[in-house]
């Protein structure tokens, strides 16, 4: 005898209803499978549309819940379906919801809105530049003066698009220490990160190309992309980097052209690929001919004793293009990054440089030269390193003992926490409040929509002294327990 079961999905817009026979021929899970996937096939399941969880389907059907997960296999198996740990199971299209809509968010608040405008009394959590009493003052103008002493007016002249060939020749062995096999011909001096992204957009994007962005991420890159009018697809990440099935289902499927990743203390989570993972991610880049764009904006802020090697250290068949930049070990506002780039799209790249800017400031290039040449930068980042892990661990410490409710995975490195906010507290709620008290948090909403992005906030430790560290948690866990009790109220 036949049993139909019934199960709803208000939410997503359709009913999905599934009859289950105890006596046909085919196993439950079969059963289940088939009938889902000739709703996914026929349209009736839209693309983007998110499948009952494992334990509501098999309530709903009266089945163990290892037959769902054997039809959810099958489903996945067929490229139907992805999983988003934590989230649920997917249907794949390519009017997918993994795709991002224009209504993406693209600068950070101190970025957008504050800069440097705030006033001592205001505690600024939000950004990721380092703190201006650690910048390396008296060295710089010691370079500078030998700089200007050694090229006189020739320092202020343009350079080559592709950068000052001194730098470069540096920059090559400043790359071999991280175990980058590059000479100076790859290597493209530019005008900070985000110009380094633009650059690469304009030259490998076309509109309508897919885009790969881990989420959450960096806006600024989206804007770069959604700019050339590409189509950009969210790769979920976790503490060791994307899930491998759902990235190779997803590469599958959309086949892109670029993969812009941060594989090392990513922004915002501060997470880092698995080797493992890094290695798997070139072996689809092999696989399926795509490029990776490595952000490597804050590989040298390790504060741990293991070394950790950048994605392009891995790189055996120029699958990737290394962007590095110093604005958070030497200082912000001269605005200098390179790139290393497979020879390949070098052409298209230094068009791309010109009609961004011609070229780099010849002076910060001659100036950085020399940080490198006689071993200031690497002495500078090793005190950067010592001053920023202890304001890591004081703010670690701080959200533990005032955050109630909220955690967080310790990266270990780089600029930021990402701070998974207790149950029922929205982070932008939590930001209004805060402004309020003159402390700034950055929402999780401008690095990720949906529910991710609600529950957490990013928290920046390297702008800031251990005594704001501590007064900035110290205020937000009180508005995290303002919000809690109002809840309270509202829900009685």
């Amino acid at each position: 005898m036949a049993m139909t079961f019934i199960t709803k999905v208000i939410s997503m817009g359709f009913e999905l209803e599934l009859q289950i026979d105890e006596e046909h021929e085919d196993a439950k899970y079969f059963q289940i499978y088939r009938q889902i996937r000739d709703l996914i096939t026929s349209g009736a399941i839209p693309g983007g549309s998110k499948l009952p969880s494992i334990r509501t389907l098999a309530k709903n059907t009266d089945v163990n819940t290892s037959t769902v997960v054997n039809a959810y296999k099958m489903l996945e198996k067929d490229n139907l379906v992805y999983k988003r740990e934590g989230s649920g199971t997917f249907v794949l299209s390519k009017d997918d919801e993994v795709l991002i809509g224009n209504d993406t968010f693209y600068f950070e608040p101190g970025e957008l809105e504050f800069g440097y405008s705030y006033g001592e009394d205001v505690i600024d959590l939000s950004s990721s530049a380092p703190d201006p009493n650690l910048f390396p003052i008296k060295d710089f103008k010691n370079v500078m003066d030998e700089v200007l002493e050694e090229d006189g007016a020739s320092a202020f002249m343009y350079q080559t698009s592709t950068g000052y060939l001194p730098l470069r020749k540096s920059l090559q062995s400043y790359s071999g220490s991280y175990g980058i096999k590059c000479n100076e011909d790859d290597i493209y001096v530019v005008s900070g990160a985000q110009q380094g992204i633009d650059i690469i957009a304009k030259a490998m994007v076309k509109s309508g190309d897919y885009v790969f962005v881990e989420t959450p991420t960096y806006c600024g890159a989206i804007a770069a992309f959604k700019s050339r009018g590409a189509r950009l697809v969210q790769v979920s990440l976790y503490p060791d980097g994307p899930g491998i099935k759902e990235l190779e289902m997803l590469v599958k499927q959309f086949r892109p052209i670029l993969f812009y990743a941060m594989p090392n203390f990513h922004n915002p989570t501060g997470y880092t690929y698995s080797e493992r993972k890094k290695r798997y991610l070139l072996l689809l880049a092999r696989k399926y001919n795509f490029k990776v764009l490595e952000d490597d904006y804050a590989g040298d802020l390790n504060f741990s004793t293991s070394r950790i090697f950048p994605l392009k250290s891995f790189d055996n068949d120029n699958s990737v293009i290394y962007l590095k930049s110093f604005s958070k070990i030497f200082m912000p506002g001269l605005r200098l990054a390179y790139l290393i780039v497979p020879e390949e799209i070098r052409e298209r790249t230094a068009d791309a440089k010109i009609a961004s800017d011609i070229s780099t400031s010849g002076l910060m290039q001659r100036v950085l030269r020399k940080y490198i040449e006689e071993g200031i930068l690497k002495r500078h980042t090793e005190y950067l390193k010592k001053e920023l892990a202890v304001r890591y661990l004081e703010m670690v410490r701080a959200v533990r003992k005032c955050i109630r409710g909220g955690s967080l995975v310790e990266p270990r490195g780089g600029l930021n926490l990402w701070v998974k906010l207790p149950n029922g507290i929205s982070s932008v709620e939590l930001y209004d409040k805060c402004m309020e008290k003159k402390v700034v948090i950055s929402p999780g909403i401008f690095y990720t929509k949906g529910e991710v992005g609600l529950t957490h906030m990013r928290i920046s430790f390297s702008g800031v002294d251990i005594e704001k560290i501590w007064q900035g948690i110290s205020i937000i866990g009180t508005e995290v327990e303002n919000i809690k009790n109002k809840n309270r109220i509202e829900i009685i």
